[in-house]
């Protein structure tokens, strides 16, 4: 059994006309102590997918349909006060631009502390033992010092590592990355990314991945889930997706990569990602595909069919790259 099985999982927020389907039967599963990645251009639906699976967006008001299995349990099914007790402890999430995200009125250590004994029985001087504990595990330097200080005293990097401790404090089985590296330079990006490879080798736990990045996924995953339009449009192991992409939309971003040696221009796709509710009749793709075909791609919805949504897969060729040096199968 999976430890993660989201099904037909659907998000609508309500607007000035009603409500607007944001995410469409969205389906993928998650084994323990692998990672998924959850890619697609921004306006996909990936980030929103993640924070209904954990139950964020209900408290926003969205209206959401489906299944989320996690460990045997549906999270749909709980009440807010039910997920609080999960979030944080069994299943979590990094945020993306964490500076953001930490609290400037408290100290890095003090926030830390208090998700652990948000969810564990310990003192106020054990919840701070183990704060400097995993800001020593994530490779902050002199961390009982740092703990004592405030977010605006860390770099870009540092935020960002103290946002991953926070996360894995009280050891969750799962953890959502909604795009950890943005706005990271290059150097610091590479370190953020070894790092979770360190601390998933280390503890076993399960990730998905949100990113926009196929290059980073490649690094990481060993399975990919191509979003687009709020929809699943492709699923696969990174190296079968890399080497044969059956969806044209995949086939888009892996050209867009840029790599040392390709030996020819990046192709960028034209267009952008439709808004919820200006959705295109038929394939949500079909406006921006070079393989678009009047009358057959235009009209009615395109299934989820042997893990692609595509009416022309496997009638056109479609171009694939070596796998990036790192990636697993």
């Amino acid at each position: 059994m999976s430890l993660l099985s989201v099904r037909d999982l659907s998000v609508s927020f309500r607007g000035p006309g009603g409500w607007v389907p944001v995410t469409d039967r969205v389906s993928f599963d998650v084994e323990a102590g692998t990672t998924v990645g959850l890619v697609g251009e921004s306006g996909s639906g990936k980030t929103v997918t993640a924070l209904s699976a954990m139950g964020l967006t209900r408290a926003q008001g969205a209206r959401v349909t489906g299944q989320v299995l996690f460990d045997g349990e549906d999270l749909a099914t709980l009440s807010q006060r039910e997920l609080s007790t999960r979030r944080g402890a069994t299943i979590s999430m990094i945020f993306q631009q964490a500076i953001r995200t930490l609290d400037p009125a408290f100290t890095v250590g003090e926030q830390i502390a208090e998700s652990v004994r948000r969810h564990e029985r310990v003192s106020r001087k054990e919840a701070w033992r183990r704060a400097v504990e995993m800001l020593d595990r994530v490779h902050i330097p002199r961390a009982a010092e740092r703990a004592a200080e405030y977010p605006h005293t860390f770099s870009g990097g540092m935020c960002q590592r103290a946002m991953i401790a926070m996360a894995l404090a009280c050891s969750p089985k799962l953890v959502f990355a909604d795009e950890p590296t943005t706005a990271l330079d290059v150097t610091v990006q590479a370190r953020i990314l070894d790092l979770l490879r360190e601390i998933q080798r280390d503890t076993g736990i399960a990730v998905v991945f949100i990113s926009h990045d196929l290059g980073v996924i490649a690094e990481l995953a060993q399975h990919v889930v191509v979003m687009y339009a709020g929809q699943v449009v492709e699923r696969a192991g990174v190296e079968e997706l890399f080497l044969r992409p059956r969806h044209p939309y995949t086939a888009g971003l892996l050209n867009a990569i840029p790599a040392v040696g390709r030996g020819r221009r990046l192709i960028s796709i034209p267009g952008n990602v439709p808004a919820p509710g200006a959705m295109p009749p038929g394939c949500r793709f079909h406006p921006r595909c070079p393989h678009g075909v009047t009358g057959r791609c235009d009209t009615g919805p395109v299934d989820l069919v042997e893990d692609v949504r595509c009416v022309r897969s496997g009638e056109v060729p479609l171009l694939g790259i070596p796998t990036p040096a790192g990636a697993r199968s």
